[in-house]
């Protein structure tokens, strides 16, 4: 009786140890997965002045999306502009 006591608490720690990683992955891969980002934070990215950032998307070289007064970027398209723009 003791022993299986023993094994059922042991099998239900296991299933909690795997739920909290499981957790843990989660949170980690939403961190990973953000794709827009605001004017301020591209700005301190590439260290520029908004009025860089701001000729940037004028020029057309760095697409961005105007949503309530505020421009997003996409992290891939700012990774696109700074290799198309590569010295070798």
């Amino acid at each position: 009786m003791k022993s299986s006591f023993i094994q059922l608490f042991c099998e239900m720690e296991e299933q909690i140890l795997d739920k909290i990683d499981q957790i843990i992955e989660g949170i980690q891969n939403k961190e990973v997965e953000k794709k827009w980002i605001k004017s301020s934070e591209v700005c301190e990215m590439l260290s520029c002045s908004p009025a860089t950032l701001s000729r940037l998307r004028a020029d057309g070289l760095l697409p961005s999306s105007l949503i309530q007064g505020t421009y997003y970027y996409k992290i891939s398209d700012i990774d696109h502009m700074m290799e198309r723009g590569k010295i070798n």
